[in-house]
């Protein structure tokens, strides 16, 4: 019998299962976890808590190893849960040391969690581990434009400190090493491997669409980047019965308050309603409820909704800055310019005049465009390369 030494990968990220409540990321990992387990053993470092929550999870053994089940036919994997999100680099370094990484691969930038990986990493303490970063879309122009000054100092102070040297980086796009080539350096050493989603449905069916009638629903954290808030705006100016269903958590409290103070004066054909929290296996089925799902963000380096949403066979109307495009070239959505609010105000107009028929057929483009993307995606080869 062949005993496989597999490579070990310390996954760094503060929210992950079961929580799901901080978005895309979190299924980004699992997925990425369930896909490559053959292949390597996965440590995760996280926290108790799911986002905005102060009762950690049920059932977790915190500040210890957990051996975790992501899925009835998936191995164990360990699980460190932290008591909280504000532990020290000197803990960070025990944690770590704990997990005899080969690949310590961080999930995002700007956190505190970052810092320390990155301090361990250039002052020699994670030994000869290697470093990747996977920034998730968090160097778009469109994401920098949200906070710019802080982004700014952030990525300035640390490449000017050499922080990010010997650094490996996950693209999930060509689009996304642009970007990194752009912030960080034109000789950085990027690896792209595309996020693993959920599978597409296996049928497709339509919801009724009736002319001049447009069911919407925004599906994904409240916060400045996700740009609720300018949908709810333009609304107001729409003239046929439209109805927008809100599902998410509230991640930036004022904002939501912005959002709401909008929300207050809606004229007659204008209905909207928050819905709370949609656990990620009910995503699917709830988008399917409705005609299509409205999210004009700042910037997704994938954008889980978005593609769930295709994968529901709904068609999306978004903003330039994800890796949908060419959407209604594709009879899959419509992308809108984030600069006014006309554009957004003509697709809402036009998909509400359409019939059964002509919806019928971007219900069809829709589904076949995460199908292609999901048959064509060479996961484990990728994700492979990425942590050789």
């Amino acid at each position: 019998m062949t005993v496989i030494n597999k490579k070990v990968v310390a996954l760094l990220y503060e929210y992950f299962y079961p929580g799901y409540k901080a978005g895309g990321p979190i299924q980004s990992l699992v997925n990425m976890v369930l896909t490559l387990q053959d292949r390597f053993e996965f440590k995760i470092i996280t926290t108790a808590f799911d986002l905005n929550e102060t009762v950690p999870y049920n059932d977790v053994m915190i500040d210890k190893w957990n051996d975790v089940q992501l899925s009835p036919d998936a191995l164990p994997i360990k699980v460190w849960y932290a008591s909280s999100f504000k532990i020290s680099i000197g803990q960070m370094r025990n944690i770590l040391h704990q997990a005899s990484a080969d690949i310590v691969f961080i999930n995002g930038l700007y956190t505190q969690w970052v810092n320390y990986a990155l301090l361990l990493k250039k002052f020699g303490i994670l030994g000869k581990s290697k470093l990747i970063i996977s920034p998730r879309g968090m160097l778009q122009q469109g994401a920098l434009n949200v906070k710019p000054t802080k982004k700014k100092i952030f990525l300035n102070v640390f490449k000017a400190a050499g922080l990010f040297k010997n650094v490996t980086w996950h693209a999930t796009t060509t689009d996304e090493k642009l970007d990194i080539q752009q912030r960080i350096s034109t000789s950085a050493r990027i690896i792209i491997a595309a996020n693993v989603p959920k599978k597409p449905v296996s049928t497709i069916s339509f919801p009724q669409k009736n002319v001049k009638e447009l069911r919407l629903v925004y599906l994904s954290l409240i916060t400045e980047k996700k740009n609720l808030l300018q949908l709810i705006q333009v609304l107001h100016t729409c003239k046929y019965n439209i109805s927008l269903d809100i599902y998410g958590p509230v991640k930036e409290e004022n904002y939501w308050q912005l959002c709401k103070q909008k929300m207050a004066n809606l004229p007659s054909n204008i209905n909207i309603n928050y819905k709370g929290d949609v656990k990620p296996f009910m995503v699917q089925a709830t988008l399917q409820q409705y005609h299509a799902l409205a999210l004009l963000t700042h910037g997704e380096n994938f954008g889980h909704a978005l593609y769930e949403s295709l994968s529901a066979a709904r068609p999306v109307i978004t903003s330039n800055f994800t890796p949908w495009n060419n959407l209604e070239a594709n009879h899959a959505g419509w992308n809108c310019s984030l600069d006014g609010d006309e554009r957004i105000a003509l697709v809402l107009q036009q998909i509400a005049e359409m019939d059964n028929t002509s919806y019928a057929a971007f219900c069809t483009g829709a589904w076949q465009l995460a199908n292609n993307y999901y048959n064509n995606s060479d996961f484990i080869n990728s994700y492979s390369k990425l942590f050789a």
